[in-house]
């Protein structure tokens, strides 16, 4: 009874210095909001990319592709001498308005307590949009977000038996006895420029209107706007941000507080990803300030946290501790798009520690070899790989022999002998072309012939078994349609680029269809759509060159005189010029790097560690050398053209 009478006490005192001097304490402190912008100190006005800008700044709600949510919880200055209890519980939720094009709505709810017995809500629609591209605003998003403040206390016993320092007196309380709720309207306003694809800075006004959130009528207790000034730098996998926030304090005097913070992010293709931040902040009144913060993420699902300790003003605090949950609907973003991709490149790179051994092997035109040759051309691979051990045993011990063997045998145990060219299904002629390529040491052309055969025949588990044990001896990763996906890799990527094409992301949505026509040459479909994603990108000569060799293959009447229209007004804009399709990859002879694998190797990691940094101009460099030691690199082209593609 003694404790709950001294926190009754405490309660009360505190909650009479909230009621009885707006200057003591500002009502609806900006606390924040979630768990990763605390652990980033709160310098989130240029850097809001997530839900939470929905409180920091509205704008960044335009950078937002897709819907997500996000709840949260905080326990804020644990530990307070005079036992009383602060918390903060929130939820936000985003959604794009037809995927984004008529910009970004979102909501917020956010509830403050202070040990039960006073309490402040938030309320809020918030709104986000950037202004399209070739525009002379094409570089600023803007928002707004329309608020609904509240506040209430409870009245305890001390309202009606008053408090001298520790003694009752028995008389009724003239400030708690009055009205215990208050609310008014409020309008948040927010900007974000972005300087080029790496800078970007950001203003935001709070509590634009000053609304009066005072007790009774007559009473005033203003709100005063407060002001954010943000510039954020972005990398791949790093944040780097600072602000400056100031604007009319509790004594009446100016407060400007300074905070600096950075964020970096550990990502793995198959483990989620796990991100650090923290952040060091000072200012008037003795505000000095260090966060960290930490988050894991993996599919669609992501945790964040966040501790927050004073160092200037509350001393007898254990810090504050900040948990979020976050949940997002959809695909990946176009940003996650190129991660992904060049996390599966660094897992090819880690993959590859005997890439060269194990591409050594002993060629078919050894006349020695004429006879292993001769059953290879037959697809009898199970002979193939006895007689291989019969002829060559005077070759032995020979590092590239016993690769040749190592494949043969691998192959035979699955497939002794393939059906004759009229029998064979179309999954088994992309097999049996996928096997030459793997005796032969054309790995990247195999593993690519066999992924196609194994994603048009996914229930054959003796093929699936073949495939990984190809992906073992090569160090090559399989690429495979999703499991509810029906169709195959060629199908995939065409379906993919259909979804780019309506964000109009055109150049990814060309690629996904290049890699479509290396799987199937033939694919009217992707032709088509080819030539529209280099029509909608002012390539005309390009488009007019695809729909042209489309036009060559098409046979119904009423689609050929539409493509014959269609390339005849491409030529038009281009002005004559004409262009030739490539020819695709698998119709190309394939060239063996004219430099040491390894080499090429270390090449290519140096020059993903400086796109990871951000240092393109560096990366690019070195992705070009790839290029002059080896024309072919596919890897390499790939990296080069994701850089162009970002740098513009």
């Amino acid at each position: 009874m003694k404790k709950a009478k001294i926190f009754r006490t405490g309660a009360a005192a505190a909650l009479l210095a909230l009621l009885c001097s707006a200057r003591a304490f500002s009502a609806f402190e900006d606390l924040g909001f979630g768990a990763r912008a605390p652990g980033l100190g709160n310098a989130f006005t240029a850097a809001a990319d997530d839900v939470s800008a929905a409180h920091y700044n509205p704008a960044g709600l335009a950078r937002l592709e897709r819907v997500k949510f996000l709840a949260s919880h905080s326990m804020l200055h644990t530990g307070l001498s005079d036992g009383s209890s602060l918390g903060m519980t929130g939820m936000a939720l985003a959604v794009p308005l037809r995927g984004g094009k008529l910009g970004v709505m979102g909501g917020l709810w956010n509830q403050f307590s202070l040990s039960g017995v006073y309490g402040e809500r938030t309320m809020q629609v918030s709104y986000g949009y950037a202004f399209a591209p070739n525009t002379m605003l094409e570089n600023l998003s803007a928002g707004a977000s329309f608020k609904l403040l509240s506040r209430s206390f409870e009245r305890l016993e001390e309202t009606y038996d008053s408090m001298n320092g520790l003694l009752a007196t028995g008389d009724v309380d003239p400030v708690l006895i009055g009205a215990n709720t208050a609310s008014a309207m409020d309008l948040d306003l927010g900007f974000i420029y972005s300087l080029g694809k790496k800078y970007s800075a950001g203003l935001a006004l709070k509590s634009v209107m000053q609304p009066n959130v005072a007790f009774g009528d007559g009473a005033e207790d203003k709100l005063p706007m407060r002001t954010s000034l943000g510039v954020t730098y972005r990398a791949l996998w790093m944040t780097l941000s600072s602000e400056l926030r100031f604007g009319e304090g509790p004594t009446g005097e100016a407060d400007r507080d300074l905070i600096v913070a950075a964020e970096r992010v550990f990502p793995t293709l198959d483990k989620g990803e796990i991100s650090v931040r923290g952040s060091l902040g000072a200012g008037t009144r003795d505000f000095r300030q260090a966060t960290a913060g930490l988050s894991y993420k993996i599919n669609k699902i992501g945790f964040d946290y966040a501790f927050i300790l004073p160092l200037g003003t509350i001393k007898e605090t254990a810090g504050t501790h900040r948990m979020a949950m976050s949940y997002h609907f959809g695909g990946p973003t176009v940003e996650e798009q190129y991660e992904k991709d060049l996390l599966e490149q660094y897992q090819r790179l880690a993959e590859v520690s005997e890439y060269k051994s194990t591409r050594e092997l002993a060629s078919l035109e050894n006349p020695r070899l004429a006879g292993v040759k001769r059953l290879i051309m037959d697809e009898k691979y199970q002979n193939a790989a006895r007689t291989l051990m019969e002829e060559a045993k005077d070759l032995l011990p020979d590092a590239s022999l016993i690769n040749l063997s190592r494949r043969l045998n691998l192959t035979g145990q699955f497939y002794p002998a393939m059906p004759g060219e009229f029998e064979k299904e179309k999954w088994e002629r992309r097999l049996s072309q996928g096997i030459t390529h793997f005796l032969k040491g054309q790995d990247s052309r195999a593993i690519r012939e066999i992924s196609y055969a194994h994603s048009l025949n996914r229930d054959d588990a003796a093929l699936s078994r073949f495939l990984e044990g190809v992906e073992d001896m090569t160090h090559l990763k399989a690429e495979r349609v999703p499991a509810d996906f029906k169709g195959g890799l060629a199908l995939h990527r065409i379906k993919e680029a259909e979804i780019l094409y309506a964000q109009k992301n055109y150049d990814d949505a060309l690629r996904k269809l290049e890699d479509a026509l290396e799987y199937e040459p033939d694919n009217r479909d992707a032709m088509k759509k080819a030539g529209s994603c280099h029509y909608m990108m002012g390539s005309y000569a390009q488009a007019a060159g695809w729909w042209d060799k489309a036009l060559k293959m098409e046979t119904e009447p009423s689609e050929k005189a539409a493509l014959t229209r269609m390339v005849s007004t491409a030529r038009a804009r281009s002005g004559g010029a004409t262009w030739v399709p490539p020819v695709p990859e698998s119709e190309r002879e394939e060239k063996k790097p004219a430099t040491a694998p390894r080499e090429i190797e270390k090449l290519y990691q140096t020059g993903a560690d400086f796109y990871a940094k951000g240092e393109y101009g560096k990366a690019a460099d070195i992705f070009r050398r790839i290029l002059v030691l080896d024309p072919e690199n596919a890897q390499a082209k790939k990296a080069l053209e994701r850089i162009i593609r970002f740098s513009r």
